[in-house]
């Protein structure tokens, strides 16, 4: 199924981002917030194709537990589709909950906005120092009135199998919460949750597998062009097809012998740094590339959803900064698609689900079109919750490093429950 400018409805897929806005604050209806969690319900088993979802009763007891209790949810973002499942599962359990969402879902339409501020949601600009919107996030947790749901990943790269680096700063707000709940309650927690979401397919996909091949081949290679040999060969030549045209495009000429995982990464590598040098960026040693590709869509969006200028003058040539920033984003697309158009991915763990990941980021960038296909399983894994209070000790001894052992340990617990799903639930991909 294809989904067309995916971008009206799907966050991590909106290519044409905002103007400067004014801060959507949360105007919970209890009313809204009931018929949104029955529309989340109906957007997995519809749109997502997603027929069966799975919940162990040991992960739903541990979620009903901590019902009363001030929780933040911090669930994997990987497959692009998470709030969807996530209100959904709010539903089951029986609570309501908050969620911090990205500027642009409230500016495609003024009916989403509207709908989304009363259904809980509220708005943040990201990689920008967003004060209203880390004063409602510092307020809601004190408050503990909701859970609170965020993606520390903060972007969606839509392999499943995929954690991004945790962003410290989810966690700073989290000890900063809790902190504020202590100057009423000195015995007050705060309990991080991990989460994982993992799909699966239901049925024999090899047909599904067979046409993505066959749409690719006819728009990627020549008519005289050899199409035989394996399904992970043909998607090798037509990865090679896509790596061949940016070369060209950014004036790279790769070594003799270079193997193509080695031209994937140089190439990669050389639109970040082009990315980077126009934002004045300079990457830490630590940064790994996808946390650099983050960092900076991060920068975009603060430049491009930033506060007004105060005299025209000024803000004439911030628009001219603006209308910069907005021609990075397709760059920052593309290599975003090219983190999973690598050899790797698939022989890591060669199954039908990573199979049709990659397939799925070369048809969005080929074409411009996300295919959902299905039937589909979905698993949610709840990982042990990490209680901000048994932190509290060592956070007032070293902040920064506190707040980084824990974004590390939440990370760490996501990770390794989506690489256990992936083992238990994907589908070998037969050569």
């Amino acid at each position: 199924m294809p989904v067309r400018d995916a971008s009206r409805w799907l966050d991590s897929d909106a290519r044409n981002r905002p103007r400067p806005h004014a801060f959507r604050p949360p105007r919970e209806n209890r009313f809204i917030g009931w018929i949104s969690k029955r529309i989340a319900a109906r957007t997995v088993r519809r749109k997502l194709k997603v027929t069966e979802t799975r919940i162990d009763d040991t992960d739903l007891d541990r979620l009903r537990g901590l019902r009363g209790a001030r929780c933040l949810l911090m669930c994997s973002h990987s497959g692009g589709f998470e709030p969807y499942v996530v209100m959904a599962l709010s539903r089951r359990i029986g609570i309501d909950c908050y969620y911090l969402a990205a500027i642009e879902a409230f500016e495609r339409h003024p009916f989403i906005g509207w709908f989304m501020q009363r259904a809980g949601a509220y708005s943040v600009i990201r990689g920008a120092a967003d004060r209203p919107s880390f004063k409602t996030t510092r307020r809601i947790l004190a408050e503990a009135k909701r859970w609170l749901v965020i993606f520390p990943e903060g972007q969606t790269v839509w392999q499943n199998d995929t954690v991004i680096p945790f962003q410290e700063g989810v966690t700073q707000l989290a000890f900063k919460g809790y902190e504020d709940a202590c100057r009423n309650d000195p015995d007050a927690s705060l309990h991080c949750v991990p989460m994982a979401v993992k799909y699966a397919y239901l049925g024999n996909m090899d047909a599904e597998i067979e046409a993505s091949l066959l749409r690719l081949e006819s728009h990627l290679l020549a008519p005289e062009a050899d199409r035989s040999g394996s399904t992970v060969r043909r998607l090798r030549r037509l990865s090679e097809a896509v790596l061949k045209a940016n070369e060209k495009k950014h004036g790279v000429s790769p070594a003799a012998g270079d193997a193509l995982d080695a031209r994937i990464q140089r190439m990669k590598e050389t639109i970040v740094r082009e990315i980077e040098t126009q934002l004045d960026l300079t990457p830490r040693a630590d940064q790994d590339l996808l946390d650099r590709i983050r960092a900076c869509f991060n920068a975009v969006d603060a430049i491009v959803n930033g506060p007004a200028e105060a005299l025209p003058y000024e803000e004439k040539l911030l628009q001219e900064r603006r209308d910069a920033a907005r021609d990075l984003y397709e760059d920052l697309w593309r290599v975003l698609q090219f983190v999973a158009i690598y050899e790797g991915y698939v022989r890591e763990l060669s199954t039908v689900e990573r199979l049709l990941d990659v397939l799925c980021l070369l048809e969005m960038e080929v074409f411009n079109e996300r295919r959902i296909w299905g039937p589909r399983r979905c698993i949610i894994k709840v990982g042990d919750p990490v209680n901000l209070r048994d932190y509290d000790p060592a956070y007032r001894e070293n902040k920064r490093g506190t707040v980084r052992d824990v974004s590390l340990l939440l990370e760490s617990r996501v990770r390794s429950m989506l690489r256990d799903l992936a083992l238990a639930y994907s589908t070998p991909l037969e050569e």
